[in-house]
């Protein structure tokens, strides 16, 4: 009898707990739905009222339209046109920047290949220089001959001789001083 007792006052609370979470919830739609009302933003912005007034004497009509024109109205058509030229001008700023960029970057990768064209040359007149020398080097060994290696004999009665070596050629120095 306790346990049932007690499962029937926990039924009890679980639903009153979610008819309250629900009431809670629609009261806070309500409320947002009251504040942020798209039809009240726009009455603000064009200056109309949704819910006229009764004017105080309805047999005097100019009384009637001084209240409801106590504002200047919005120029749409002007307001329009202002916000696209303003976004043509963004447009355009945004374009110049843009072609700028690229134009930089093509300037970029073409200095980057001018830079790797003359490296390249360089190289290859580097190359051709050092093949010039070595051929000259090898030119020069063949006209003065093969250098004798050893000790010579003139004869098998006489002493032995030693060779006279040549020294390594000495050039200037081609570096800094």
């Amino acid at each position: 009898m306790i346990k049932g007792l007690i499962e029937d006052t926990f039924e009890k609370l679980v639903e009153q707990g979610t008819t309250q979470a629900k009431k809670a919830i629609k009261s806070t739609v309500g409320q947002v739905k009251q504040t942020v009302s798209p039809t009240k933003i726009w009455e603000q912005i064009l200056g109309i009222d949704s819910n006229p007034s009764i004017p105080s004497n309805p047999t005097n009509p100019l009384e009637t339209f001084a209240r409801s024109k106590s504002h200047t109205p919005l120029n749409l058509d002007k307001l329009g046109k202002s916000y696209q030229d303003k976004e043509k001008q963004k447009t355009e700023v945004l374009k110049q920047r843009l072609f700028q960029l690229v134009k930089r970057g093509e300037e970029e990768i073409l200095e980057k290949n001018k830079q790797a064209e003359m490296e390249k040359k360089r190289k290859e007149a580097y190359e051709a220089e050092e093949k010039k020398k070595k051929a000259e080097e090898k030119k020069k060994q063949d006209q003065q001959g093969e250098i004798p290696k050893g000790r010579v004999r003139r004869s098998i009665f006489s002493a032995k001789k030693v060779a006279q070596r040549q020294h390594a050629e000495v050039k200037p120095a081609s570096g800094k001083q």
